[in-house]
């Protein structure tokens, strides 16, 4: 019987993704690698034109206009002129410096499994106390018996999820906004990923002051446009924890580049003009389906989420078949994916049994890479359902 042991096992996702950056077709990280459509290289063409009047903008004019496009377009008109927020280079920086402020006042946290791993090293590295939190306890009927037994003095979502597109409804996050202030725990909120959910039709942060709870969020746009990784994070917090996070921002950042904030408020504002489906979810929404016909005939099953992320998340549906092993077989063909293990940070047996493709990549590419995937289902017994046919 073939049996594929060539594998390597790595200490996190990061080093899974920046492994498959040597690979000739990277599908492993979830950034934004799509090439530019008509509409968005217009604004590539402007670039000098943004870059001088950069020069000129006062940096909190620039960071005010930035934010107040940002939460216009998400939906979440209490936060456009919110007080309170911080900005940052990137997700991750947000949120190490929450990971900072949590070890600073000795606070625990109970962080949601599954979640993209850095989320849980990034607060192993500041000594924060961390235990899992399984999706399905933030949800009803299981809400209040959760926090009835829960200990940590914050709760750690990230909505939707990556890699598994869980997010919750209107009424359940206003419920856990309220056990939140009741129960006097922080409710940290990673949104990196919104854009591709329906979170823009009701404001989550008219819940979040209206409930009283304490709370932190994270906002980025690194995920939706194809700027080459420049990008901006907005770190908003209530107003009781403002202070003691801006002191820690301070230590580290004092501003994200003016050119930056100009250049992104023009692919807001080229997304406002023409929605989200058309210059945000259209490349996903192919990708997604072009890769699912090249899955068919495998064990490799798409877990639908209820938010329609620019990830992937697949069961491997074999009990002889390990997920390292497909990123093996893959990387064979000089495919990049993640196997699923670090998703579940505090137990990644659970994770052996999926693995997770990115979409957010030029669709012509993305077909041929696809191509070579199912020459490699056709070409591994374990991987096939059922033999082939003409």
């Amino acid at each position: 019987m073939e049996r594929y042991v060539n594998f390597t096992w790595y200490e996190n996702l990061t080093q899974y993704e920046r492994v498959s950056l040597g690979r000739a077709f990277n599908l492993a990280d979830g950034h934004a690698r799509q090439y530019q459509d008509d509409a968005q290289g217009e604004i590539c063409r402007r670039l000098p034109e943004i870059y001088h009047a950069s020069e000129r903008v006062a940096q909190l004019d620039a960071e005010r206009h930035f934010q107040s496009t940002f939460y216009a377009l998400a939906g979440q008109e209490s936060a456009i002129a919110h007080p309170h927020t911080l900005l940052c280079t990137s997700a991750s920086l947000a949120t190490d410096l929450i990971a900072t402020f949590l070890s600073r006042e000795g606070l625990t946290i109970s962080l949601i499994q599954p979640c993209f791993d850095n989320l849980a090293t990034i607060l192993f590295r500041r000594r924060v106390p961390t235990v899992p939190l399984a999706e399905a306890d933030i949800t009803f009927p299981r809400l209040a018996a959760t926090f009835d037994g829960l200990m940590a003095d914050a709760v750690f979502l990230a909505l939707p999820n990556n890699p598994t597109g869980f997010v919750l409804e209107r009424a359940g996050f206003a419920s856990l906004a309220e056990l939140c202030a009741e129960s006097n725990k922080i409710l940290i909120l990673d949104w990196t990923f919104r854009f591709f959910s329906d979170l823009n039709k009701w404001d989550q942060y008219e819940i979040l002051e209206r409930s009283g709870a304490s709370y932190i969020c994270v906002e980025d746009t690194g995920k939706t446009w194809p700027t080459l990784d420049l990008k901006c994070s907005i770190l908003a917090a209530s107003a009781d924890l403002y202070r003691k996070l801006l002191e820690v921002h301070n230590d580290v950042l004092l501003n994200v580049s003016p050119f930056v904030l100009l250049l992104l408020n023009e692919y807001l504002l080229d997304t406002k003009r023409r929605g989200l489906d058309l210059s945000v979810r259209r490349v996903v929404s192919l990708n997604r389906k072009v890769l699912r016909d090249a899955l068919r005939r495998s064990v490799l099953t798409p877990v639908s989420g209820k938010a329609a992320l620019s990830v992937e998340w697949v069961r491997i549906d074999s009990i002889d078949l390990d997920a390292l092993e497909v990123v093996a077989m893959l990387a064979e063909v000089d495919v990049g994916i993640l196997p699923g293990h670090h998703f579940f940070w505090d137990t990644p047996r659970r994770g052996s049994r999926f693995v997770r493709f990115a979409l957010a990549r030029d669709p012509a590419t993305f077909a041929l890479v696809c191509t070579r995937i199912e020459s490699v289902i056709a070409g591994r017994p374990r991987l096939r359902t059922r033999p082939l046919v003409a």
